[in-house]
């Protein structure tokens, strides 16, 4: 178990630094001045030089990602050992004090003029309420409906549960926040068509505005997880085993219980992980149809001022869940099943 442990924090490092080189040389082609933008199309050549300057745009690709990742304490290092200028010309480091991301430096935003790990933070911690919310729902009553029907093969329950599972799944996210605000927004006027806070600090502040963001993501992911578990417990059903325990006169409450629920949850593991995965860093739709401020809309707004700093340390998050959730799964997979090993 250990060496599981060992061999996968291994891979989500190497995974994750493959991640932000990824990240940090496409931004690099996105035909957008970073500098023209944020200081917009008046600003004189010598202003946007000097921003340049300031942030280090003036050196390659490879400079800036080498101090964004270790820091710029080895530039002088550098001088020192080989006795010679390492930068290329024209190539002044940031002004800013970078440590790198090896000592917890995420970097610096420059469109919200700021160190990138509080705006992360926050905005996460927002994205974190919203999703655990959805979460908490979305699972228990998915897994339930999915099992019920699963036990109800072909008959009404199932019919049903089927057919509404599959028409929340095929239903975009965009079509059905667009829907629910029509509906209860300014149809019946009983909630806030959208999810804008006073402040970024309390999101609880106001429970009405999270009801609708919650029910688009309950509705698009419920049916995918009940659909899953559905399938899954019909196919535990049918085999020997369980009809072999159904004819030796056990219980039908004890058989499903006892001997076919864990295997029955083997499938709708995975789906459940990357949900996770999901419900924190995909719910960027969401969150900009009710105008959330969540790490999905910072992402976004990054994306579009190519904040390449707060990009990264989205991306690194997103990856970072979508490993751990995947060894959680895998440790899951055999407590439910002991026979499973990982070699």
């Amino acid at each position: 178990m250990g060496e599981i442990i060992v061999r996968r924090l291994a891979l989500m490092l190497l995974t994750m630094l493959l991640v932000s080189m990824a990240v940090f040389f496409i931004c690099e082609v996105v035909p957008l001045d970073v500098a023209r933008n944020i200081l917009g199309q008046f600003a004189t050549p010598e202003t946007i030089a000097a921003f340049r300057e300031q942030n280090g745009f003036n050196c390659p690709a490879t400079v800036r990602y080498v101090i964004w990742l270790i820091g710029d304490d080895w530039i002088p290092s550098a001088r020192g050992v080989l006795g010679a200028e390492v930068l290329p010309a024209g190539c002044t480091p940031p002004k800013l004090d970078r440590k790198g991301l090896a000592r917890g430096d995420l970097g610096y935003s420059m469109l919200n003029g700021a160190p990138v790990a509080p705006i992360v933070f926050r905005r996460l911690k927002n994205s974190a309420i919203l999703a655990g919310i959805a979460f908490l729902l979305i699972m228990p009553i998915a897994l339930l409906f999915g099992l019920w029907a699963g036990l109800r093969e072909n008959k009404l329950a199932d019919r049903i549960i089927t057919l509404a599972s599959l028409i929340t799944t095929s239903t975009p996210s965009f079509a059905l926040g667009v829907l629910l605000v029509v509906i209860f927004s300014i149809q019946l006027k009983l909630l806030p068509g959208i999810s804008a806070l006073v402040t970024e600090t309390n999101i609880l502040q106001t429970p009405a505005k999270l009801v609708m963001p919650i029910a688009v993501l309950f509705f698009a992911e419920a049916g995918y997880v009940a659909r899953m578990t559905r399938a899954s417990m019909v196919e535990v059903m049918a085999t020997p085993y369980i009809r072999t325990t159904l004819l030796k006169g056990l219980p039908y409450r004890q058989v499903v219980f006892r001997h076919a629920l864990k295997n029955a949850l083997l499938a709708p593991i995975t789906v459940i992980m990357l949900h996770i995965s999901w419900l924190i860093g995909g719910i960027v739709v969401v969150e900009s149809l009710f105008g959330f401020p969540g790490l999905g809309t910072l992402l976004l707004q990054a994306s579009l001022g190519k904040d390449v700093y707060v990009i990264e340390a989205g991306a690194l998050f997103m990856t970072f869940v979508a490993t751990a959730t995947q060894l959680l799964a895998d440790f899951i997979y055999i407590y439910l099943n002991p026979r499973i090993r990982y070699s």
